[in-house]
């Protein structure tokens, strides 16, 4: 399957090619088979390195351009959520709807503030953490968010994270009940389980 035959905006089909996308692995055609693109949650597990983190892109622009919703992104690290904003920088030199640039931040620490500067963001990564202290301190723009893309999703199970995982997505289902979302793992054992609690569809390979 070709990046030019997705249903995807025209600016950011041409942006992909650029940077070298032309074709998707199997792992992310089963994933646009599973309707990730029409708004599906999808808990996508697939080895490390298999292009879990295009799909992230795809149904991010998407997202942006054509429905004018926000995206967060979130991390259990801090250093894994810089490696994903230097990654979604790219969507900078896209345009929204509206004429404006799209705008990519950044926030992992200082749990405790409001971070007010997020609101300007179309992109905001985040960590676990510090999504949960935004959770709890009130964000006007919550609303606004349409797609949440959950990385590292296996430690739900973890007794350290997984608590504040499963925490801040139980807000997301039972609050903002339309939000999109979409889970990544490299390795998940109950899958099913938890595709279930999130209801989303798995898309599970072993294709590396």
């Amino acid at each position: 399957m070709k990046i030019s035959n997705l249903p995807i905006p025209q600016n950011l089909m041409e942006l992909l090619l650029t940077e070298g996308y032309s074709e998707l692995y199997p792992s992310q055609i089963e994933a646009v088979k599973a309707d990730v693109l029409l708004g599906e949650n999808i808990l996508l597990v697939t080895p490390t390195a298999s292009g879990k983190t295009l799909i992230a892109i795809l149904t991010a622009g998407k997202t942006i351009i054509e429905k004018g919703g926000k995206v967060i992104y979130l991390t259990p690290l801090r250093a894994l959520a810089k490696e994903k904003y230097d990654e979604f920088k790219i969507f900078e030199t896209l345009k929204k709807s509206n004429g404006n640039n799209i705008k990519v931040l950044l926030s992992s620490g200082d749990y405790d503030s409001s971070s007010s500067f997020l609101e300007r963001g179309d992109i905001i990564i985040l960590t676990n953490e510090k999504f949960d202290s935004l959770l709890r301190h009130g964000i006007s723009w919550i609303d606004e968010v349409m797609l949440i893309v959950a990385d590292e999703i296996h430690l739900v199970g973890d007794i350290y994270r997984g608590p504040t995982i499963e925490t801040i997505l139980t807000k997301i289902i039972n609050f903002v009940p339309k939000t999109q979302l979409l889970s990544l793992s490299a390795t998940i054992k109950n899958s099913k389980e938890i595709a279930k609690w999130l209801n989303a569809k798995i898309v599970d390979t072993i294709w590396r």
